[in-house]
């Protein structure tokens, strides 16, 4: 839904070139980081695409924005989190296919400038 409403706003276009011109600094929780990502694919083993359908009449965006080099997925082994184990799903999704990805815990921060990534707690 969020990747799909920065498509459909144009806040997509606005928030990579002010990223790229390092006019800001982007900070999100669950979705938020995710669609950061080259492609959205996997993550419709946790969120329902078809949603997006259903809300805006449209097919869903499943290009991610490309800002990271790789996958990220969120609530990673966080207890209580009611998507932890879906997420487990996702992480073998991208295994079997090869895809680059990062897991986050919730509590943990992922800083990033330019090629170098760093978890924090």
């Amino acid at each position: 839904m969020l990747r799909h409403a920065l498509a459909r706003s144009g806040g997509d276009t606005i928030l990579c070139g002010q990223l790229d011109e390092d006019a800001i600094v982007y900070a999100g929780y669950s979705a938020g980081p995710c669609v950061l990502a080259p492609s959205l694919d996997g993550l419709q083993l946790v969120d329902r695409p078809d949603d997006v359908e259903v809300y805006y009449g449209e097919p869903p965006t499943w290009q991610g924005l490309g800002v990271l080099p790789f996958a990220f997925v969120p609530h990673y082994a966080s207890p209580g989190h009611p998507e932890t184990e879906a997420m487990d799903e996702v992480v073998r999704y991208y295994q079997e296919r090869g895809v680059p990805y990062r897991t986050l815990r919730d509590g943990e921060v992922l800083v990033g400038d330019g090629d170098d990534f760093m978890v924090l707690a």
